[in-house]
C-alpha cells in the first residue's frame, strides 16, 4: 500500500473512531434527556388529571369521574388509568395491564412519583385539603425511544461518513506534495549511493523538507570533495590497510601467514596501448580497477598493488578471513564477469578483455618502503605464481595450480587445463575453477550487480516510479 493511500486510510479510521465516540455520547445525553422530558409530562399530565378529580370524587360523583377520564384517554392515546377510591373500590380505564404492585397503592401523598421498578408508570394521590379521596395511576406510553435513537444515528453517521469522505480527499491531495518530496529525496539518495556526487535537491520552501533538503545538499557536497581526494591522492587500497599503514603506534613485526593471492591483468594491454592515447587507457584501466576492487572489498579481500595493467588482490591479509580461499575464487569469477559486462572496444574490433590467476601460500607481511613512504605489503612466491597463471589461462575463467580444489570447500568444480609453459620457463599443470552450486552464482551475480551499481550508476538509474 503507498503512503498516500495509507494515510488516508489512517484519517478514515480516525474519523470513524471519532463519530462513533460521539455517536456513544450524544445518544447517551439524548437519552438521558429524553428520560427526564417524558417523566416531566407524565407528572404534569397526572396532577393536571388528579385535580380535574377532586371535587367529582368529593361529590361521589362516579359518572363525571368516569367522563373525565374517559376524556383524558382520548386526548393521550394508549394510556391506562387506575383509579383507587377511598372506600377501598378500584376502576380502570384503557386497555392496558395492570401490575400488581399498582393495585396495592394506598394513602398516596398529593405530589406525582414514579412508580418504582415498573417502567412509565406514575401515581399520587387525590387530596382535598386534608381529605383523602383516593388515588390515581397512570401508564404513559410515550413516543417509542428506540426510533429517535435509530434517527439520531443515522444523522451522525451520515454527517460522520461526509467528514471522513472530504478529510481523506484532503489528506490524499495534500500528501501527495510529501510524498513528491520523498520520492525526490529517496531518488536522490539512490543515486548518490551508487556514487553520483552530482545530485542537487532544489530548496523551494523554509519548512522542514526544504531544511532536509539543504542539509542533504551540503552532505553530497562534502562526499564529492572527499571523492576528489580520494580520485587525486588515493590507492586501491583497503581502508582498513590504508589506516594501518599511516598509524605509526601499529608498527609489527615481519611475519608469515598464508594467503590467496589474485592476479588481475589485461590481455594485450601494449598492444592496445599503442593504439590509443594515454587519457583513454588510463579511463579504461581506472574504470575496470574501480570494479574489480569493489568486488574484492565484497569477497573480503583488498587490493595490495596496481603496476600498469595487472592488480594484485589479497585475501586474509592484514586481518583473518574465514575460508579466505573460497572467498578468492568467487571474486576472481566475478571479476571475470564484470569484465565481460564492461564491453569495452578495442581498436583492433575486438574488446578489452581480463584475466585472473589464483595462488594459494604463505608470503611474508610487513612495511616496505622508505621514510614515511612505507606501506604495508606482502612478498612471495604465490604472487608471482597467480601472475604466471593469469598468462597462462583465458579470459573465460580463472585459472590456477593443479591441486587448488583440496583448499576448497564445496561449491566448486574444475577443468583441466593439461600442462602449460610458465613465464618462468617451467611447465605447470594447470586448471579453471567454475562454480559448482547454485549459491556461488547467486552471490557472484549478486556482487558484480552491486559493483555496477556503486561504480557505474547510470546504467541502473533512471528515475523510474517503481516502488511508488
Amino acid at each position: 500500500m503507498s503512503l498516500r493511500w495509507g494515510w488516508s486510510l489512517l484519517t478514515l479510521v480516525m474519523v470513524a473512531v471519532v463519530a462513533v465516540t460521539m455517536m456513544l455520547s450524544i445518544t447517551d445525553i439524548e437519552k438521558k434527556a429524553w428520560k427526564a422530558s417524558e417523566q416531566e409530562q407524565a407528572e404534569l399530565l397526572i396532577t393536571l388529571l388528579a385535580d380535574e378529580l377532586k371535587m367529582p370524587m368529593l361529590a361521589g360523583s362516579k359518572t363525571e369521574v368516569e367522563t373525565l377520564i374517559s376524556m383524558f384517554i382520548h386526548e393521550v392515546p394508549g394510556a391506562t388509568v387506575f383509579l383507587h377510591w377511598a372506600s377501598g373500590e378500584s376502576e380502570t380505564f384503557g386497555d392496558g395491564f395492570i401490575p400488581e404492585q399498582i393495585n396495592s397503592l394506598e394513602k398516596l401523598d398529593a405530589q406525582p412519583k414514579a412508580v418504582r421498578g415498573l417502567e412509565k408508570w406514575y401515581a399520587m394521590g387525590v387530596k382535598y385539603n386534608t381529605a383523602q379521596m383516593g388515588s390515581v395511576a397512570m401508564y404513559l406510553p410515550g413516543k417509542s425511544w428506540d426510533a429517535y435513537d435509530a434517527e439520531i444515528k443515522l444523522r451522525v453517521a451520515i454527517v460522520a461518513a461526509v467528514i471522513a469522505l472530504l478529510s481523506a480527499l484532503l489528506v490524499y491531495m495534500r500528501s501527495g506534495r510529501i510524498v513528491n518530496y520523498l520520492r525526490l529525496l529517496a531518488r536522490a539518495s539512490k543515486r548518490v549511493g551508487g556514487g553520483d556526487f552530482t545530485v542537487h535537491l532544489p530548496v523551494q520552501t523554509q519548512n522542514e523538507f526544504g531544511k532536509t533538503f539543504h542539509h542533504f545538499n551540503q552532505m553530497v557536497s562534502s562526499l564529492e570533495r572527499r571523492e576528489k581526494i580520494h580520485d587525486m591522492y588515493g590507492e586501491y587500497q583497503r581502508p582498513q590497510a590504508v589506516a594501518d599503514e599511516f598509524d605509526r603506534n601499529a608498527q609489527r613485526a615481519e611475519k608469515s601467514r598464508e594467503v590467496t593471492i589474485l592476479s588481475i591483468d589485461m590481455v594485450a594491454f601494449n598492444r592496445y596501448l599503442k593504439r590509443v592515447d594515454q587519457d583513454e587507457a588510463l579511463s579504461t584501466l581506472n574504470r575496470a580497477f574501480a570494479l574489480f576492487q569493489f568486488i574484492v572489498h565484497e569477497f573480503g579481500g583488498h587490493i595490495d598493488s596496481v603496476q600498469g595493467d595487472a592488480m594484485i588482490a589479497v585475501f586474509n591479509h592484514p586481518f583473518e578471513l574465514k575460508n579466505h580461499e573460497n572467498q578468492a575464487v568467487k571474486a576472481a569469477i566475478a571479476i571475470i564477469d564484470a569484465s565481460h559486462r564492461l564491453e569495452i572496444s578495442r581498436p583492433d574490433g575486438g574488446t578489452v578483455e581480463f584475466r585472473v590467476g589464483l595462488a594459494i601460500g604463505e608470503v611474508i607481511i610487513g612495511h616496505l618502503g622508505v621514510g614515511r613512504r612505507k606501506s604495508l605489503t606482502i612478498l612471495g612466491e604465490p604472487i608471482s605464481l597467480a601472475s604466471m597463471m593469469a598468462k597462462a589461462g583465458d579470459t573465460t575463467a580463472v585459472t590456477a595450480p593443479y591441486g587448488t580444489m583440496l583448499s576448497l570447500g564445496h561449491g566448486f568444480k574444475q577443468k583441466e587445463l593439461g600442462m602449460r609453459m610458465l613465464a618462468n620457463g617451467e611447465e605447470a599443470r594447470c586448471i579453471t575453477i567454475l562454480p559448482g552450486e547454485a549459491y556461488v552464482e547467486q552471490e557472484v551475480e549478486e556482487a558484480v550487480n552491486k559493483a555496477f551499481m556503486r561504480i557505474e550508476p547510470g546504467n541502473f538509474y533512471d528515475d523510474d516510479d517503481e516502488g511508488w
